[in-house]
């Protein structure tokens, strides 16, 4: 009887129990899929500009709507995700948490709204159009930074090179060592790429007069009283000389409302014609040319790693907090 319930016991366990054990076995289990509600959330204090507060905000949020103010959304995937990674370190960078000074122009804050001092950005409960797609690229990106000998990055970026990004240290002051002048070949669906402006010369006159009091113009033989002197590896003018004057060519830029100071001039009798290449200062990223990348079968890594040399991208969530204070330092 003992023997006959050991072989029905022995049944049982081989047709039933056994297939359930060995299924078990061979499962893996499945990584839960995170949404942006998952993650620990980061707060920046944002001053916005067209409300004239101060905010306290989740860095995400802030991010997504820099990337909808700053790229179209008809943009490839992979450019988009390279701008929120742009987007995200140049924050962190200048967050006080992170051993950045924060925004000079609102003391109290890490980062402003104002596009011509920081970064653009569009409140994300307005944006109606793509909202899936930006959000896709700041969640499949979430948390990811990018760094210089173990430093956050001064992730500055920009419309258009015109061809060439610029070497910081021919725009700015400083020479910065990922900040390096690289081709940016695909650029062409720039419809600022290559602009034209036509002015006056007594225009021209009164505009350099008010930058520089000193210039000492005639609207006779306008030509020959304007000198290129130095451009930059990039093409734009670092240094121009003016009625006498020597000045830069980010000042007439600015002056005469240009895209960028890579310009050449042309005379037609009392018409000056500014032909200029690019949109913006030239330095690190350009948004065109990371579209124009991704377009080309580039990921958003290799985008990021094309514009800042020598760089490498981490993940804040690898990091421990006695790691902020010693290895994310603001960039010099």
């Amino acid at each position: 009887m003992r023997r006959a319930l050991v072989v029905i016991f022995a049944f049982v366990f081989i047709i039933f129990a056994l297939p359930l054990i060995i299924l078990k076995g061979c499962q893996r289990e499945e990584p839960e899929v995170k949404k942006v509600e998952d993650f620990d959330s980061v707060k920046i204090s944002v001053f916005n500009v067209e409300k004239n507060q101060l905010q306290e905000m989740d860095l995400e949020e802030y991010i997504l709507g820099v990337l909808a103010a700053e790229m179209p959304s008809t943009f490839q995937m992979e450019a988009l995700k390279a701008q929120a990674l742009a987007a995200r370190t140049y924050t962190l960078m200048k967050a006080k948490a992170f051993g950045g000074a924060g925004c000079d122009k609102h003391p109290n804050a890490d980062i402003c709204t104002d596009f011509n001092h920081s970064q653009a950005y569009k409140d994300p409960k307005s944006i109606t159009y793509n909202y899936e797609k930006y959000a896709q690229a700041v969640l499949e990106t979430k948390g990811e930074v990018i760094v210089y000998d173990n430093t956050l990055i001064q992730a500055v970026f920009h419309s258009t090179s015109g061809g060439k990004t610029e070497n910081s240290e021919e725009i700015w002051s400083n020479k910065v060592p990922y900040l390096r002048s690289v081709i940016s070949e695909y650029e062409d669906d720039s419809p600022k790429l290559v602009t034209n402006r036509k002015i006056e010369v007594d225009d021209f006159i009164a505009a350099m007069k008010k930058l520089n009091n000193g210039i000492k113009l005639s609207s006779k033989n306008i030509k020959n009283q304007i000198k290129i002197l130095d451009r930059s590896e990039g093409g734009r003018i670092t240094r121009i000389e003016i009625g006498g004057e020597v000045i830069s060519g980010s000042a007439v830029r600015g002056a005469l409302g240009l895209n960028s100071s890579n310009f050449s001039i042309s005379y037609d009798g009392n018409t000056m014609q500014f032909t200029v290449l690019g949109n913006g200062h030239g330095v690190g990223l350009s948004q065109y040319g990371a579209d124009g990348m991704a377009k080309n079968g580039s990921n958003y890594k290799e985008i990021i790693k094309h514009y800042y040399q020598g760089v490498e991208i981490v993940n804040l969530e690898e990091l421990t907090q006695a790691n902020f204070n010693n290895t994310f330092k603001a960039a010099k």
